[in-house]
């Protein structure tokens, strides 16, 4: 460890859907944050091609997303409302029943790709001057003490304030 390390206020190791949103509220605050990710996120994909790996966003988290001005690239992606959820123990028999109807509200949310979600967080923090993202990169050494550091797989050396 001979080269000092480069320090930020955040260091956020995933660039998944949680990481990159809350790199990118961060961001907003005028937080410095750096996001390190071991694989390039997907910029494309056929249009006719579905990902089978979907969320349930509620309208909590379409505001989120909302706020974070990620939500009107979701939307021209692809996003589904659903206005209905029935969900069960597979193990028991407890079993509850949302709608939207129920609540005077013409849906509870929308069924998302997760890969939709993702793109438009990582569009989002592109934007960020404040958010240097790393990847593909991985952590090769963590060092705790007083100051936390991580070294890269590529030789650099960052710190986190938080």
């Amino acid at each position: 460890m001979t080269n000092s390390p480069s320090t930020v206020d955040l260091l956020i190791v995933g660039g998944g859907m949680v990481g990159s949103a809350l790199a990118c509220a961060m961001a907003e605050a005028g937080f410095e944050v750096t996001v390190i990710d071991v694989r390039e996120p997907a910029r494309s994909w056929p249009e006719d091609e579905v990902d089978l790996r979907v969320s349930a966003l509620t309208r909590a988290s379409q505001r989120i997303l909302e706020n974070l001005q990620a939500w009107p690239r979701m939307v021209e992606m692809r996003v589904s409302p659903y206005d209905k959820m029935e969900v069960w123990d597979a193990g028991g028999n407890g079993r509850i029943h949302f709608s939207a109807a129920e609540i005077g509200e013409m849906d509870l949310g929308h069924i998302v790709e997760n890969r939709v979600t993702q793109l438009a967080l990582w569009e989002r923090l592109e934007s960020y001057p404040n958010v240097p993202l790393r990847f593909p990169e991985r952590i090769s050494n963590l060092f705790l003490g007083e100051s936390p550091e991580v070294e890269l797989q590529s030789g650099e050396r960052l710190t986190a304030k938080l």
